[in-house]
């Protein structure tokens, strides 16, 4: 008898929450957007002016010192000293990098937008 009465709550546990409650249907649907056409400006040429460096020792100052003279274009020394040309080779660089990054982001897109 114990079964008997152990069985009937354990169904009635079981149908209690299915009876009582509706069931609900959600209707999932795919729609694919089209993308949006990337318009991006073609970026300009860079065309870099040739700048001539001339490295000015203790051993060749005078030396250079009169060329820059006699080119009569004015004269202007920029002085460097070995650590700070070294962090500017490292910033230089440091900019290539991130330049480079910023590339292969902007072909990402343009692939994806244009299905490439």
């Amino acid at each position: 008898m114990k079964k008997v009465i152990l069985l009937l709550v354990a169904v009635a546990f079981m149908t209690g929450c299915s009876l009582t409650q509706k069931v609900k249907t959600v209707e999932v649907t795919n729609k694919v957007e089209e993308k949006l056409p990337l318009n991006l400006p073609t970026p300009p040429a860079l065309e870099l002016q040739h700048v001539d460096w001339i490295i000015v020792t203790e051993a060749n100052i005078g030396e250079v010192w009169q060329l820059l003279k006699d080119d009569k274009e004015g004269v202007a020394l920029f002085a460097l000293r070995k650590g700070d040309y070294e962090r500017l080779a490292i910033n230089i660089k440091e900019i290539r990098a991130l330049l480079g990054e910023y590339i292969v982001v902007v072909q990402a897109y343009k692939d994806y937008y244009e299905g490439k």
